[in-house]
């Protein structure tokens, strides 16, 4: 660790600055998502659904704020949705939650970095594609019903989202948050993984970022994806809970 940079910071960065920045990135994608469908928005939280699509990744609330005086509005909001969730602090008391009979679903990690400490480069495999084929290849990824992601992603315009890929093999979004550059939605079909495909389209991504002037990058780790995204660069900054409602 460099002289004078204290354990809670990264880089020169307060490591709580970038878990705040991290979950601002979380709620405006998840905004993002609701523009291209439905959007519940408060200033406690924002809520997107899209009803075709059985995913609590794509259905779900980030809070802002307390979340308990708003469940019943949630809860109605999503009325016609077999599969949504709420995304949590493990800090926070997740009680109020799970009364309403949402269970644990996932716990990822945040993870994050100022965009200089990243590896990062641009490599000639890597193209921009279609918000199409970047849902088609995170269906076929995790083994979901084909259109679960890929239906939801399609409705995203172009021009509010970078997305890349390795032919039709790996792929990742950036979401330019103010000054941050949120990743999501990287997959790399299974057959194709081990070859480092989705490490190059990041580093990619994420030189394209550093150019048009993010200072920071975050992202929301898969137990799978930890290690890739620790290998260029980005920290660890403590578990995100997923609760979810399932049919």
């Amino acid at each position: 660790m460099a002289a004078g940079i204290p354990a809670n910071t990264l880089g020169g960065v307060d490591d709580a600055d970038l878990k705040r920045s991290t979950w601002r990135s979380v709620a405006a994608f998840q905004r993002l998502l609701g523009s291209a469908g439905d959007l519940l928005e408060h200033e406690a939280f924002v809520a997107s659904r899209v009803p075709g699509a059985n995913s609590s990744l794509i259905n779900a609330a980030v809070p802002n704020a307390d979340l308990a005086p708003h469940l019943e509005e949630i809860e109605r909001f999503y009325a016609d949705v077999p599969k949504w969730g709420i995304w949590l602090d493990p800090a926070d008391d997740p009680t109020p939650v799970t009364q309403r009979g949402l269970v644990l679903d996932s716990t990822p990690v945040l993870m994050a970095a100022p965009i200089a400490n990243v590896q990062s480069g641009e490599d000639p495999r890597v193209e921009r594609v279609s918000m199409d084929l970047v849902g088609t290849v995170n269906d076929a990824a995790y083994g979901i019903p084909p259109g679960t992601i890929g239906g939801a992603l399609g409705a995203i315009p172009g021009d509010e989202v970078h997305a890349y890929a390795i032919g039709d093999a790996s792929v990742a979004v950036i979401q330019d948050v103010e000054d941050d550059a949120f990743v999501t939605f990287v997959a790399t079909l299974p057959d194709q993984r081990g070859q480092g495909l989705a490490s190059a389209v990041l580093a990619h991504a994420l030189h394209e970022a550093d150019q048009r002037g993010r200072t920071t990058t975050s992202l929301q780790a898969s137990k799978l994806g930890q290690s890739i995204y620790a290998r260029l660069g980005f920290r660890p900054l403590g578990e995100i809970h997923l609760y979810e409602r399932r049919p």
